[in-house]
């Protein structure tokens, strides 16, 4: 890996683009035909261009995408330590090995989340898309900001169900009056022990348990989570028989991996959501 003023300059062989984006972390970016991506993280913006061997990325803030992507994180011994810890594991690193975690902004994951709730990803990138067009700021051409703090007071539940939130329209309006309180500052946040902070997001509304985890780990960077839906209750199947709510599996789960739990539930979403397209 190569970082320059304006650009970071990374081998394929350790940073799949693609992956890391379509895996779920993430609603804001933007590939485009000939496969240019772009991708915005609240008022930052990055342009990615992936080659036959490495990946470049763009960008007039490059210490913010580099921390962004992950880039000082070493993932070749995360996995080694996954296998470690579960030697038949490496049949789920077959898809999306080189995928990395995104380190997004807390407030942008929160709403987010909620509004993947029970929704389709279509339907969720259109919503956050105009959110952003009618609150956030343009940065370039049709990309515009995610909506500050500040911004989100201003947008009523009628905007809401107009961007096709739904019943999540209520609960969108409800939380940003939260975060707005002194209970809620980001930077209080970040200082709680994981299943504190859990507590904590629990009580906004719209917010479950596997909304939660998902804002602890793609918002928080916390990696002792591991958020169950479909495909890892799917997955459960092959490590254990006995039957669990989510969030029994959740706490299953953590169980074996600890602190590298949000990195063994990356690998096995992608496993068991690829592995079904291809039947």
């Amino acid at each position: 890996m190569k970082v320059y003023k304006d650009k970071i300059v990374v081998e394929n062989s350790i940073f799949n683009a693609v992956d890391t984006l379509r895996c779920g972390q993430t609603f804001s970016y933007k590939i485009l035909d000939d496969g240019t991506i772009f991708v915005v993280s609240g008022r930052h913006f990055a342009k990615v261009v992936v080659g036959e061997t490495e990946t470049v990325i763009y960008s007039t803030d490059i210490d913010y995408f580099y921390n962004f992507f992950d880039f000082s994180t070493d993932y070749e011994k995360i996995k080694r330590e996954i296998c470690k810890i579960y030697p038949s594991f490496d049949k789920y690193l077959f898809y999306g090995k080189n995928l990395r975690i995104l380190r997004q902004d807390p407030l942008q994951t929160t709403i987010s989340f909620i509004v993947s709730s029970n929704n389709n990803i279509k339907r969720i990138t259109k919503t956050l898309h105009t959110l952003s067009e009618r609150f956030g700021e343009k940065i370039v051409d049709d990309l515009y900001s995610f909506p500050t703090l500040t911004e989100l007071k201003k947008v009523t539940k009628d905007d809401f169900t107009q961007m096709g939130c739904g019943y999540r329209s209520d609960y969108l309006v409800k939380t940003i009056k939260m975060l707005g309180e002194k209970d809620f500052d980001m930077n209080y946040l970040k200082t709680l022990e994981t299943p504190i902070l859990r507590q904590k997001l629990m009580t906004l509304r719209g917010v479950g348990r596997k909304v939660a985890d998902c804002i602890l780990f793609f918002g928080f960077s916390r990696t002792d989570v591991f958020p169950v839906d479909t495909w890892i209750r799917k997955a459960y199947k092959d490590f254990c028989d006995k039957p669990r709510t989510d969030e029994k599996i959740s706490d299953y789960f953590v169980s074996i991996f600890n602190n590298l739990s949000g990195y063994a539930q990356q690998y096995i979403y992608n496993y068991m959501l690829f592995s079904a397209k291809e039947k």
